[in-house]
């Protein structure tokens, strides 16, 4: 597979950004940590590329936090 170097660009979007904002996402709908979910799916899709996808997997499968009631 030749990879031009204009597609070069746009594998950081690909592999880190997206996976990072559907993290976000989800964080904010499981009542986490938006900035760590974030954060750790973006460094994960940069440096090793599907680590952010499967990170928001593994994110997808967690039972959302409960709030605690005194």
């Amino acid at each position: 597979m030749n990879i031009n170097v204009n597609m070069v660009m746009l594998l950081p979007l690909f592999f880190a950004v997206i996976p990072a904002i559907l993290a976000i996402y989800l964080a904010h709908k499981q009542k986490r940590s938006k900035l760590i979910a974030g954060l750790a799916t973006f460094f994960l899709g940069f440096f090793t590329w599907v680590g952010g996808w499967i990170l928001l997997g593994i994110m997808n499968f967690m039972e959302p936090k409960k709030e605690f009631s005194e």
